[in-house]
């Protein structure tokens, strides 16, 4: 019993090295589709390897440069914007952006540096520096108005106590914020032609705005069929769901990526 985790760990290694190789092969053989301008052949092979949980933000703009091919610009911004979050700063995915975004002039938001930053951050920042700022400003409470020894620092304990509680408020802010806001499984992006924002989640509702493919969204409640959403320009609006993917996580199949 004893031997079977060291048998077992070089035959996964081997195993993992093989996945590898074929997922190699696989992206190459769909890089000559591509250039060989079978470009349904090549979306589909590159579709499978993203499917199988490959991550990599070559694969994910080649995908959209197979699908702008095909004439799918809404599919071709939703892979380019995943390659650009695996990779910020890709050159080809930000000038492909740059080229559709002025193409097919879709709605999208405003991004400060502000935002940049707190995008940043680590998905849990929010959460452990505010617990972390939190308990040393009850610490510093209690060394003030527990510890003899440190009493005559009493008001110099009360002052990093209360400015430590502050910043606890600012990173659950902060925290708060890149959650609600600023993550990716936040923001969706339109793949259809012809869709519209409307006021209700009902077929003849009144149109609030058209929205070109490529347009982003920002999701604030699914109701089954129905999206509701936030619109770039201080909008909302629903939108039929199938209408728009999310720009993360990937879908677990080709066919609802």
């Amino acid at each position: 019993m004893t031997f079977r985790p060291l048998i077992l760990l070089p035959c996964l290694l081997i195993c993992a090295t093989l996945r590898a190789e074929e997922a190699t092969l696989a992206f190459a053989e769909a890089n000559r589709l591509y250039e060989s301008g079978d470009h349904a052949a090549a979306a589909t092979a590159y579709e499978s390897l993203a499917a199988a949980g490959h991550l990599s933000a070559d694969l994910y703009y080649n995908l959209g440069a197979a699908k702008e091919k095909l004439g799918r610009s809404g599919e071709a911004v939703l892979w380019m914007r995943r390659a650009a979050l695996l990779e910020p700063g890709m050159p080809e995915a930000r000038q492909s952006l740059g080229h559709l975004r002025t193409r097919l002039a879709f709605f999208e938001f405003g991004e400060t540096w502000l935002d940049r930053t707190i995008a940043a951050l680590p998905a849990g920042f929010g959460r452990w520096a505010s617990s972390l700022a939190l308990w040393g400003g009850l610490l510093a409470f209690a060394a003030a108005f527990v510890v003899p020894r440190l009493q005559p620092n009493r008001s110099a304990f009360v002052t990093l106590g209360l400015v430590l509680l502050m910043a606890a408020f600012v990173f659950s802010r902060v925290g708060r914020y890149r959650e609600h806001r600023l993550a990716p499984e936040r923001f969706t992006i339109v793949i259809g032609e012809n869709v519209n924002a409307v006021t209700a989640p009902t077929s003849d509702a009144k149109t609030v705005v058209a929205l070109p493919p490529g347009s982003e969204l920002r999701l604030l409640r699914v109701a089954g069929p129905w999206t509701y959403a936030e619109i770039p320009g201080d909008l909302r609006g629903w939108v039929r769901t199938e209408t728009s993917r999310p720009v993360w996580p990937l879908p677990a199949s080709p066919a609802e990526s």
